[in-house]
C-alpha cells in the first residue's frame, strides 16, 4: 500500500453499512481494469440467490470502499453473458448494473470498512452484510 493510501484509510470514517449489500474486495482485479466497475462485476464465486437480495455492491480496495453501484442483474459468468470475455468461467457470477445513486456514494464512498467486516486472510473476497 502506498503512502497516501496507509494516510488515507486511517483517516476515513468508518462506513455504517445501513442496507443489504454485497462486499466484494477488488484489491489485485482493480490494478488490472480500466474501471471499479469493471473490476467488480464480473466472475466471483457467490451465492447468486443472496446477490440478488441485495441493494448494492460495494467494491472495497485494501479495506476503503472505492465503488457503489445497483446490480439491474446477476449472471453466469459466461461468454454469452459478458461480452468481451474469452472463456466460461463455470461456478462464477457476475452483475450487469449501473452506478449507485449519489445518496449512497456519499454515504459509502471513501469510507473504511467497520473492524469486524476486515478479515485478514480471508480467502473468499465476497461478503453479505444486513441479511
Amino acid at each position: 500500500m502506498h503512502w497516501k493510501q496507509i494516510v488515507e484509510l486511517h483517516a476515513a470514517t468508518t462506513a455504517l453499512i445501513r442496507h443489504k449489500a454485497v462486499l466484494i474486495t477488488i484489491n489485485k482485479s482493480v490494478a488490472e481494469r480500466d474501471s471499479v466497475y469493471d473490476a467488480v462485476h464480473y466472475a466471483w464465486k457467490l451465492d447468486p440467490k443472496k446477490a440478488r437480495k441485495a441493494q448494492y455492491v460495494l467494491a472495497v480496495a485494501q479495506g476503503l470502499i472505492v465503488g457503489g453501484f445497483e446490480a439491474k442483474e446477476w449472471l453466469a459468468a459466461t461468454v454469452e453473458n459478458f461480452l468481451g470475455t474469452i472463456e466460461n468461467k463455470v461456478g462464477r457470477w457476475g452483475f450487469v448494473g449501473s452506478v449507485a445513486s449519489n445518496e449512497i456514494c456519499a454515504e459509502y464512498l471513501r469510507c473504511k470498512l467497520p473492524d469486524g467486516h476486515r478479515k485478514k486472510g480471508a480467502s473468499n473476497p465476497v461478503r453479505y452484510l444486513g441479511y
